[in-house]
């Protein structure tokens, strides 16, 4: 039979969790959370990670249940710290945590600010502050940014250029740059770590480009361009898609502009890039920007430098499959070029080629006069994709001269990491060429770059 407690004071962590079956009132930092979602019947649910000065090592559980998806705590800050009021403590399989029920338990959420005049920035329906309790508040508020910090075990910590798609659940530490709304109710989250994501191989069959092309980015539409503007442009921008379970997460989501550790999440490969997936059982926590995590993740980007060489995609490495005759030029990542496509000019990149259209070697070997030449290529770095147009003199200047279906068919295979002579239904890794961008308004055409034997 489950006991009360009618004493309605707050009770620390440690104390509470020798009171199983008992309701009592509870206050503490909240360290993570999940993101609300459907539970398994007819409300909604969201997990909290809490701590006090009683329980700083561990963290106590404690599932919040609610008739609506508004009514779930949501968190701004690592700062912030929650009263909860007669939630049950409960046992199962050896681990203790807390319930709050919708029909006898409250809450409210406070930050520094809000501590200041006993107004909590959230709470639930039906809240009031117990006059005793105002202490309590006073005291976390005073401890708010001096309360130890835990960023989490590094025992599942990945970074961006770590990923794998086999490993089933991974943390990520990032800074959340933009939230979109891509179909209704599913969202997905554009986020940075300063890291390039590794290359992937391709089973595209390079046949389907003309009917098919190969997406440029996950999202059905590029970003607008003051968005896109905002977005760094030297390391990977991974985008995350959320769970379909996770109803108006963009409304109440808290996290852009912020650094947080996503625990619990996976990713998969879509159409040769990479695509995080944040599923039922996801958490977040966010992260102080001074957090040793952070720092390092900034450090590391920093030691990349903002010079010419710190911008090459760091998996790429000389010699290079083509060569360029404009050496003193700009180098520019495929991500400065679509944020900066006013700026024309020619500048110098590294990326890789995956697909051209179109792609058959075979339309290119009768002689012709060379204005007679047009091709576009699929162009990524770490950064971006884009395509690009080769034509004319440049596509002579990148091909040669020699209108042999067999050798250009083996150059072309080569330029698009097909092994053997097989040209479709092949894995493929495109190797790293080097290559001049002449960029006019929006179009980018490739110039002054020839491919050489290596």
């Amino acid at each position: 039979m489950e006991k009360m407690n009618n004493n309605n004071t707050i009770v620390q962590i440690r104390d509470a969790l020798s009171r199983v079956n008992q309701k009592v009132n509870l206050i503490g930092f909240v360290r993570e959370f999940s993101f609300p979602r459907k539970s398994l019947g007819t409300d909604y649910v969201s997990t909290l990670k809490i701590v006090d000065e009683s329980y700083r090592e561990n963290e106590l559980s404690v599932q919040i249940f609610t008739g609506k998806v508004e009514d779930l705590p949501l968190p701004r800050s690592h700062k912030d710290f929650i009263i909860l009021y007669k939630v049950k403590i409960t046992e199962f399989n050896g681990r203790i945590y807390a319930v709050f029920n919708k029909i006898f338990s409250s809450y409210a959420l406070f930050d520094e600010k809000s501590c200041i005049d006993f107004n909590p920035y959230q709470a639930s329906p039906g809240f009031h502050l117990l006059g005793p309790d105002m202490d309590f508040v006073r005291r976390m508020g005073h401890s708010c940014s001096k309360f130890p910090f835990s960023g989490g075990m590094d025992e599942y910590l990945l970074s961006l250029k770590d990923i794998k798609s086999d490993k089933p659940y991974f943390d990520l530490v990032c800074k959340v740059l933009h939230v979109e709304e891509v179909t209704s109710n599913v969202w997905m989250l554009f986020v940075w770590d300063g890291n390039d994501t590794p290359p992937l191989s391709l089973d595209t069959n390079l046949n389907d480009e003309e009917q098919n092309p190969l997406p440029l980015h996950i999202e059905q539409f590029l970003l607008p361009s003051d968005i896109l503007c905002t977005f760094p442009r030297v390391g990977t921008v991974l985008r995350v898609m959320t769970d379909k379970a996770h109803e108006k997460f963009g409304l109440n989501f808290n996290g852009i502009g912020k650094w947080v550790r996503f625990r619990n999440m996976t990713c998969e490969v879509h159409f040769g890039s990479w695509k995080g997936l944040l599923t039922s059982s996801s958490r977040v926590r966010y992260l102080p920007e001074n957090h040793d995590i952070v720092l390092e993740c900034i450090r590391n980007f920093n030691q990349r430098g903002m010079g010419e060489e710190g911008r090459f995609p760091s998996w790429s490495s000389p010699p290079y499959l083509a060569v360029i005759d404009y050496e003193n030029v700009p180098f520019a990542t495929m991500m400065d070029l679509l944020t900066q496509p006013e700026v024309g000019g020619t500048v110098k990149c590294i990326v890789r080629v995956l697909a051209v259209c179109p792609p058959q070697p075979k339309e290119f070997c009768t002689p012709v006069g060379s204005d007679q030449y047009r091709m576009r290529l699929t162009l990524e770095d770490p950064t971006a994709r884009l395509h690009a147009t080769l034509c004319g003199d440049d596509w002579v200047k990148f091909f040669g001269d020699c209108f042999s279906v067999d050798v250009l068919t083996t150059k072309m295979n080569k330029l698009l990491g097909v092994p053997g002579k097989e040209g479709s239904g092949s894995l493929r890794s495109p190797p790293w060429i080097k290559c001049c961008i002449n960029v006019n308004s929006v179009e980018y055409h490739i110039c002054g770059t020839r491919l050489v034997d290596i």
